[in-house]
């Protein structure tokens, strides 16, 4: 090999900054320009909430477009080697991240956002900011999670539907909650008159979550049966003692088709009274 070029290599590689050997290598314009714009239509709007999701929309958007590498890298330092090349495609996919993260925030978030003039600033802020806030979002959704028990006086399969929404609250926090352990988290949950069945369940074999519901809602209509055939026969038993109550009882004069004979009859007898006192001192009188 030639000294002098031996000589150069060496000097080339004593110069180099190490920035210029971290630097990593980017996609080529042609690769990227051609693309566009990513089709944000389906990513739903983020307004605080939902942040990991969201997160995964748009990255998921922009690996497609290979410029996903502009929400991490910074901007190309000048002096750099390709440097000219280099600041060409970190511009573009800066400019394809930052759009793409704008047009999916809401009017107030894109106010508060839209001042920034790198895709890796917002990326960065958002991330530091509402990781955590999902971390605090993770802790009350579990907690509303464990806290929650069924009552007595509400419909069992209604509550059933409740267990389940807050089990669907702890998906978008990328929360997966072992079946075996939400099947022996919702009998523990039962109302307490359900105490005998619980301890029944525990020397059943194991059952999976949709065959535990099925179970619970058959469960709840024996209970429902059981209990309207009770209360059947005490309305029956407290009839008949009505009845036979009412059987020793001398019913009263209510009538008034009655009490109008009664006053009639009374009347004529005065009457009839009258007529014979009449007649008793007339006969007197005479003898």
């Amino acid at each position: 090999m030639d000294p002098t070029a031996t000589s150069t290599i060496a000097a080339g590689s004593s110069n180099a900054t190490p920035a210029a050997v971290a630097m990593p290598l980017l996609p080529t314009i042609p690769l990227i320009a051609h693309m566009g714009f990513p089709n944000t239509s389906k990513i739903e709007v983020f307004c605080g909430n939902n942040f990991k999701r969201w997160q995964e929309c748009i990255l998921s958007a922009l690996d497609m477009y290979n410029v996903d590498f502009a929400l991490t890298q910074a901007k190309p330092k000048e002096g750099t080697p390709d440097y000219a090349s280099n600041i060409e495609i970190w511009k573009h996919a800066n400019k394809v991240c930052g759009n793409t993260n704008l047009s999916t925030l809401s009017n107030d978030l894109f106010d508060v956002y839209y001042p920034y003039k790198e895709a890796k600033q917002i990326w960065e802020s958002m991330n530091k900011k509402y990781t955590v806030e999902d971390v605090g979002q993770q802790r009350f959704v579990i907690g509303n999670y464990a806290r929650w028990h069924m009552i007595e006086d509400e419909d069992i399969k209604m509550q059933i539907d409740k267990d389940i929404k807050t089990i669907d609250d702890l998906k978008p926090e990328n929360i997966e909650l072992p079946e075996s352990f939400v099947a022996g988290m919702l009998i523990k949950k039962l109302p307490d008159s359900w105490s005998d069945y619980k301890q029944q369940l525990k020397h059943k074999r194991k059952m999976s979550l949709e065959d535990l519901i099925v179970h619970i809602i058959i469960e709840d209509r024996n209970i429902k049966q059981v209990e309207a055939t009770r209360i059947k026969e005490v309305i029956s038993k407290a009839n008949l003692v009505q009845d036979k109550s009412n059987k020793h009882k001398r019913a009263p004069c209510t009538s008034v088709q009655e009490e109008g004979d009664m006053t009639i009859l009374l009347s004529q007898m005065q009457i009839w009274f009258k007529q014979m006192t009449m007649t008793l001192l007339l006969w007197s009188f005479l003898k």
